[in-house]
C-alpha cells in the first residue's frame, strides 16, 4: 500500500510540473572555486590550465569559457626540494589559449609534485606522482569495412604484474593536429587484464567538447604518435567520473548532476596529475 501512495505522488508530481509552463528552480549560486586542469610528465615541464567555476545554468560557449580564464593568479610548484613560480604563457594550440608553465622543474618518475594556486583571496593546491610508464608493444591500422582509405588505430602492451594501473590514451597526427588529443575512452582501469597483454581501438575523441561532431578514425597516409600514460588512482577516478557526466547529459533518463570526483583542495575543484608515458608512432600504408 505504502509504495502504491509513493507511486501516486510520484505521478501526481509529474503530472503537475508537466502542465506548469512557468516552474522555476531556484538554484543557489555557487562558491567561487579555482578549477583545475593540469599535469606533469617525465621529462616535461608541468602545465596547469586555471578557469574560474560558473553556475549550472550559465551558457557555456567558446565565449564565455574564455572570460572565466584565470590569467593574474599566482600558480607555484614544488617537488619537496624545490620551489617555482609558474609562468602565464599564450598558447593558439590550446583552448582556452593559456597556461601556466614552469621552466625550473621538470617531471621525474616516482616523484611527487604539488601545485598551489591563488586568486580572488582563494587557495587550492594538489599534489600528484609521476607512475612508471608502461610501454607500447605494437600498433596497427584496420580499415573500415567497405572503406578504401578510412580506418582505426589499435595498440597493445602488457599490464604489468602485481601493480595497480590506469591508463590514458593520446594520439597526434602529424602536420594535421596541433596538441595530442585523448582518445573516446577517458580512464582505464586493469582490473580486466592484470598482469596480461591488453589491445584497444583508439578512437579520436573531439577538440573540445564544445563541438557537436568530430571525426574519430585516420587515413591512409596519416603519421600518428600513439601516447600511452600511466596514472594514479585519483586521476582515474577524475577522468572517468567526467567521462559519466559526457555519457550521461546525452540521455534524458540519467543524471547529470553528480560532482566529479577531484583531487583539488581548497577552493579549487578539477584534476592535477602525473604522467608516466611511452611513445610510438604509426605510418599508415597499404
Amino acid at each position: 500500500m505504502q509504495n502504491a501512495i509513493k507511486y501516486y505522488l510520484v505521478l501526481m508530481l509529474v503530472f503537475v510540473t508537466g502542465c506548469n509552463n512557468d516552474l522555476f528552480i531556484d538554484m543557489p549560486e555557487p562558491d567561487d572555486r579555482i578549477v583545475f586542469d593540469g599535469w606533469i610528465e617525465q621529462g616535461q615541464q608541468a602545465k596547469v590550465m586555471l578557469t574560474a567555476n560558473s553556475p549550472y545554468f550559465s551558457v557555456i560557449d567558446s565565449a564565455s569559457l574564455r572570460d572565466l580564464v584565470l590569467t593574474r593568479a599566482k600558480v607555484t610548484l614544488s617537488n619537496g626540494e624545490v620551489t617555482e613560480n609558474l609562468i602565464l604563457k599564450k598558447d593558439k594550440n590550446y583552448f582556452p589559449p593559456y597556461y601556466y608553465q614552469g621552466n625550473e622543474i621538470v617531471g621525474v618518475t616516482g616523484a611527487s609534485y604539488t601545485v598551489m594556486a591563488e586568486y580572488g583571496g582563494k587557495t587550492a593546491w594538489a599534489t600528484t606522482t609521476i607512475p612508471e610508464p608502461v610501454k607500447i608493444e605494437s600498433t596497427w591500422f584496420s580499415l573500415l569495412t567497405g572503406e578504401d582509405s578510412l580506418g582505426i588505430v589499435y595498440l597493445s602492451f602488457t599490464d604489468p604484474p602485481g601493480i595497480k594501473n590506469y591508463y590514458r590514451i593520446f594520439t597526434r597526427r602529424i602536420s594535421k593536429d596541433k596538441k595530442y588529443r585523448p582518445t573516446r575512452i577517458m580512464a582505464i582501469d586493469d582490473q580486466y587484464f592484470q598482469g596480461k597483454r591488453a589491445e584497444f581501438s583508439v578512437y579520436r575523441a573531439p577538440e573540445n567538447y564544445l563541438e557537436k561532431a568530430s571525426d574519430s578514425y585516420y587515413r591512409l597516409g596519416d603519421t600518428v604518435i600513439i601516447k600511452l600514460c600511466t596514472m594514479d588512482r585519483a586521476q582515474y577516478e577524475f577522468w572517468s567520473s567526467l567521462q559519466a557526466e559526457i555519457l550521461n547529459a546525452n540521455n534524458p533518463f540519467a543524471s547529470a548532476v553528480s560532482n566529479l570526483k577531484s583531487n583539488v583542495e581548497g577552493d579549487g575543484l578539477g584534476v592535477w596529475g602525473g604522467y608516466g608515458v611511452s611513445y610510438d608512432t604509426l605510418v599508415i600504408t597499404r
